[in-house]
């Protein structure tokens, strides 16, 4: 993701569940959105997984933090 497509995507997703994500530039990916897995309990993890289903992203758990992206990153 580039950089106005993450903010988009970070603000649609704090507005929809709520979850205010972080953003990392990685090689894979350029920018992808996270949250770190004890910042948030199973309901916000539900309407995080269901809004990333819905709307066709990715959502991996690595190294302790929930990562949104567009496309599934490769495991470390």
């Amino acid at each position: 993701m580039n950089i106005s497509e993450a903010m988009k995507l970070k603000i649609k997703i704090h507005t929809s569940c709520g979850i205010d994500l972080k953003m990392l530039d990685t090689s894979e990916d350029g920018l992808v959105l996270y949250i770190e897995r004890k910042a948030i309990d199973i309901g916000a993890y539900k309407l995080l997984a269901d809004y990333t289903t819905q709307n066709d992203l990715s959502l991996q758990l690595d190294i302790g933090n929930f990562i949104v992206s567009k496309n599934a990153l490769p495991p470390h």
